[in-house]
């Protein structure tokens, strides 16, 4: 009879532990795809852990290991929040999203820990999910979905671009740990593991994020790095030494051409206002001579009267209307012309395909931009950006408008220097500001800091702020995984991120973090490591 105990309590058990991994591997998979899967993967994880019961035992293991409640903490900082705060319905709002900070550390580190073997087949979720969303997009991108694609960042069906490229920069570096770490894999799972990495690569590559371009770069630091490490061979550490040191200096000229191509500008006519167009009518006033596009003068030769006539005469949107993405649609024509080298007239006008007609009313403002894989219409565009910037235009610009989010930001944090402005009230404090500023963006542009410190900071005070920090960085310490590479790579990315993004302002940033935070740091099975990457115990 207690034998047959017994084995109902093992069966159970084992049951629970499959219905764990399956709560996990949902959660995995569905950051890529799926804000719903994402909580129900956590509903998941915590009925079974309700279900296990033994909350003895579970609390016994929460006094032993502080590391834990130290970073849940840091969801109690939203609740102390309340206590300086008047717009409760942004309060609760905020609450709700940061809720998986308290939830999930506790579910894993207080659940048995995941093993390698079992650490693999959640990572297949994740991998799983990166799949569908990467061929998706790329779909998008060819235009298989028929979708409308008026930025590279459009083609990101699923999640923010930004969030998308964290998950393969971290998925690139445990494929590589997990293919160079002796794993018990097959052939057929390596050549997966590898085929997966050659494919988020090239990916990160075509989604040409400021994101995407620094988890290549720091993939590449830490392959370089492992390869000095591991090669033995003098000849050969030389070779790939050199071979360093000469893509650096590639990619700095390449950098170094663009920047200059950028700046080549067509030199002035003598006499701007003598011309006129083919058809005998006068060039308008040029605007100004200081906004151009590869480099030809966006206001110069252009005869509206003329162009107006030709557009609402091949296109159903109005001339002086807006395109689909919402801009001035006779701006974004006149860019793009200009792009092309035309003149903005009739017959300039006459020798625009289709296609230029489509990228146009999809509020296309340069033809370099429809090229979708190349790197170089990226870099354009943040040097544009940052010609606007110069001139005084911010609106609509996203690389450089963050510099006015910070400017913003760092005055809000320093008039509320000790206590912050509260959970709720950071939206309209942010609006005050910019409103006292006279800021030059409009009201949709006039978003929050984009550096989720400096959030911290300005909404929960300095001690508030140097708690987080605690908070954050200190459980790695005190769970000795400072030598563990996926635990380490994963923290540098998540922190890395927090530099430029609120990354814990939404669900897919919280989940990010917070997942595998808790999984890599309180819910892995304890490992002895002897290199970067030498992992002794697999022993399941």
């Amino acid at each position: 009879m207690q034998f047959c105990h017994m084995a109902d309590f093992s069966h159970r058990k084992l049951s629970y532990r499959y219905i764990y991994l399956a709560g996990l591997w949902i959660i995995a998979f569905s950051l890529p795809v799926s804000h719903f899967g994402i909580s129900a993967g956590t509903f998941l994880v915590l009925g079974v852990w309700l279900l296990e019961g033994d909350f003895r035992k579970k609390k016994n293991i929460l006094v032993s290991r502080p590391g834990i409640l130290i970073f849940a903490s840091i969801f109690l900082l939203c609740l102390a929040g309340l206590l300086n705060t008047s717009d409760f319905s942004y309060a609760w709002h905020d609450i709700v999203i940061k809720l998986p900070i308290l939830v999930l550390p506790v579910l894993t580190g207080t659940s048995d820990p995941v093993t390698p073997k079992e650490f693999r087949i959640v990572f297949s979720g994740l991998l799983a999910g990166l799949w569908i969303a990467s061929l998706t997009d790329t779909a998008a991108l060819l235009g298989y979905l028929h979708l409308t694609v008026q930025d590279i960042r459009d083609i990101s069906i699923f999640i923010s671009h930004i969030r998308l490229a964290l998950l393969l920069g971290l998925s690139l570096h445990i494929l590589l740990y997990l293919l160079i770490n002796n794993s018990p894999l097959s052939k057929a799972g390596k050549t997966a593991y590898l085929v997966s990495l050659l494919w988020f690569i090239f990916f990160l590559f075509i989604l040409k994020a400021g994101t995407s371009f620094l988890m290549l770069t720091l993939f590449a630091l830490v392959l370089f790095i492992f390869l000095i490490k591991k090669i033995k061979n003098f000849m050969l550490k030389y070779f790939v030494v050199v071979l360093g040191i000469t893509l650096v200096l590639l990619a700095a000229t390449w950098l170094t051409h663009a920047i200059d191509r950028f700046h080549t500008h067509d030199p002035l006519p003598e006499q701007v206002l003598a011309e006129h167009t083919m058809n005998g009518n006068p060039y308008d006033k040029p605007a100004n001579l200081t906004d151009t596009e590869n480099g030809h003068y966006v206001w110069l030769h252009v005869c509206e009267k003329e162009l107006r006539k030709a557009w609402n005469s091949h296109s159903n949107l109005d001339y002086d209307g807006r395109d689909q993405r919402g801009q001035e649609l006779r701006r974004t024509l006149i860019r793009y012309m200009t792009s092309r080298n035309l003149r903005k007239d009739s017959a300039g006008f006459a020798r625009m395909s289709p296609e230029d007609i489509r990228n146009v009313e999809n509020g296309m403002a340069n033809y370099l931009f429809a090229h979708r894989v190349a790197l170089y219409p990226y870099f354009y565009q943040v040097l544009w950006e940052m010609d606007q910037y110069k001139k005084g235009k911010l609106s609509g610009h996203s690389h450089i408008q963050r510099v006015e989010y910070l400017k913003t930001a760092w005055q809000i944090a320093r008039d509320h220097f000790w206590y912050g402005v509260g959970t709720g009230d950071v939206p309209d404090m942010y609006n005050a500001y910019y409103e006292k500023n006279h800021s030059s963006l409009t009201p949709d542009w006039r978003l929050r800091a984009h550096n989720q410190y400096l959030t911290y900071w300005l909404t929960y005070g300095i001690f508030g702020f140097l708690w987080f920090l605690f908070a954050f960085f200190s459980p790695i310490f005190l769970e000795k995984k400072q030598h563990d590479y996926p635990a380490v790579i994963f923290l540098i990315i998540a922190a890395l991120s927090m530099v430029y993004e609120d990354t814990l302002e939404t669900q897919v940033g919280v989940y990010f973090v917070v997942f595998f935070y808790a999984l890599l740091i309180f819910g892995m099975k304890e490992e002895t490591i002897t290199g970067t990457f030498t992992v002794h115990d697999e022993r399941s």
